[in-house]
């Protein structure tokens, strides 16, 4: 069962798989498989499956031509900061990073500190934490003019003060967005929670990992396998491949706790997957128990019910004598003697014309009745004079029509191109460029502004507008591949995004 993979995945990890000494796991590995050197300590070749290399190619184009906060979130082990290392050692020719240490992220005052010492004299000393931040991204547009955009980032956000991230996001919203420092968040899905309430959300671009499937676990360690020298039949069979999936729930740090334990089968093979690979009659056991108990409770309390209703139905109830009393003599309440109340119990035989003397007996003399004199007729009142007619209300004017939204004007109308129009080419295209201001994309625009191959076209993203600027038309993606190698220098952009026309 998964519960068992995962305690002896937990007896696993406490050994040591780097130690040198006879009980290490390493060892016992290289005795048992003949390896030359660690598989999971290999951090090349970069993994590009599992979304992996798609977030590697959005940060690459939307940190060099994008005017978005970028947030990168999964769970913890998921690779988040091994994409940041592969961003960092690919574009480092083109980008100054700057990673923040977690010690100046602890207040504003500490992120201020920081960001001062980044600028150096660009921000005054004695100003106060929020002008800091905002003062430094001012201060971070000139940098695109010496030819190298500044990148912030910022791994395991999660744990970062809220107000100290809505400072980030506001400095870098309040600035020129398409040309100053872009702020890179990578955490958990907390992150993006704590950002997606934020007014300006529609500023913020989420990127997200998933878990690694049994195949993206299979394809991870593939090649390190092999370049370490193992036999791939026998580390990565159905049923090791299997366990690796359960113990490490899809984590590439958990991956590398469990996956000598695996391998040494120090995971017994009776253990069973987890319960998506399917139910036994094991899984049944526990719940058949209680079915059993259910319906032994429920007969045992019928039959108390039952013979609780039998004992109450075979016991006769006697009636209780129900008394009654007759009055002899005057019923009224002045004469106090010759009147008796004798009760009668309703059991007695009634005794023949006791009905009719009880009757005549407590029968009084009638009173004579007092007819009060009629009273006076009041006097008609006078009827009321009819009150005037109201004028009619005079109609209410209707209101004016909303006036038409203005039409969209291109800034470069000759280089603009109409969304539907861009669809129907054929083909293959680079995009350059992409954000929320147009103004991002005429800057590349004014680089080259007589290239032909240049053109741009406005879409819609979470209800903004959304500009985009692509090079070419080509008829294969390699093709297209090609191209971009030999983009004009003008532009400055060497990692364009090769997209089909129809996905447009």
């Amino acid at each position: 069962m998964g519960s068992e993979f995962q305690k002896q995945g937990r007896r696993v990890t406490q050994e040591s798989l780097n130690s040198t000494d006879g009980g290490g796991l390493f060892p016992r590995l290289q005795q048992r498989y003949g390896l030359r050197d660690n598989p999971l300590e290999m951090e090349t070749p970069f993994f590009p499956d599992a979304m992996r290399q798609h977030a590697l190619e959005t940060l690459r184009h939307l940190c060099g031509f994008g005017d978005m906060v970028l947030v990168l979130t999964g769970a913890p082990g998921a690779g988040k900061t091994r994409v940041l290392a592969e961003l960092v050692r690919s574009e480092s020719s083109r980008l100054d990073f700057h990673r923040i240490p977690a010690s100046a992220l602890t207040s504003r005052q500490a992120l201020a500190r920081y960001l001062k010492q980044l600028a150096k004299s660009g921000i005054p000393a004695d100003s106060e934490p929020r002008e800091a931040v905002y003062r430094y991204f001012r201060w971070s547009e000139s940098g695109i003019r010496r030819g190298h955009r500044q990148v912030l980032l910022i791994d395991d956000a999660d744990r970062v003060e809220s107000d100290v991230l809505n400072l980030l996001v506001a400095g870098f919203v309040a600035s020129e967005r398409s040309v100053s420092a872009v702020p890179i968040m990578a955490g958990t899905e907390q992150v993006w929670h704590q950002l997606e309430d934020r007014p300006d959300s529609a500023h913020a671009h989420h990127l997200n990992l998933p878990p690694l499937s049994r195949e993206d676990i299979k394809a991870y360690l593939e090649p390190r396998v092999h370049r370490a020298g193992g036999s791939l039949s026998e580390l990565l069979s159905t049923s090791r491949l299997k366990k690796l999936e359960v113990l490490s729930q899809g984590s590439f740090g958990r991956l590398k706790r469990v996956a000598p334990g695996v391998w040494l089968d120090m995971v017994p093979s009776s253990a069973k997957a987890s319960s998506r690979d399917g139910f036994t009659l094991a899984h049944l056991r526990w719940p058949a128990l209680g079915l059993v108990l259910l319906a032994a409770s429920w007969w045992f309390v019928s039959q108390q019910y039952e013979s609780t209703v039998q004992r109450q139905a075979g016991a006769e109830v006697e009636p209780e004598p129900v008394r009654k009393s007759i009055t002899i003599g005057p019923g009224t309440e002045e004469s106090g003697q010759g009147s008796e109340v004798l009760p009668v119990s309703q059991d007695q035989p009634d005794f023949p014309g006791r009905g009719d003397s009880a009757e005549a007996l407590t029968q009084s003399v009638p009173e004579t009745e007092i007819v009060p004199e009629p009273e006076p007729e009041p006097e008609p009142e006078p009827e009321p004079e009819p009150e005037p007619e109201p004028e009619p209300e005079p109609e209410p004017e209707p209101e004016p029509e909303p006036e038409p939204e203005p039409e969209f004007v291109p800034g470069n109308p000759v280089k603009f191109v109409a969304l539907d129009q861009l669809r129907q080419r054929k083909g293959w295209t680079l995009q350059l460029v992409a954000g929320n201001q147009e103004q991002t994309v005429l800057n590349v625009l004014r680089r080259a502004p007589e290239d032909a191959n240049l053109s741009y076209t406005k879409g819609e993203r979470q209800g903004l507008p959304w500009f985009m600027l692509v090079y070419g038309q080509y008829s294969s993606r390699e093709e297209a591949g090609a191209a971009a190698a030999s983009l004009p220098d003008v532009l400055r952009i060497s990692n364009p995004w090769v997209r089909p026309y129809e996905d447009y």
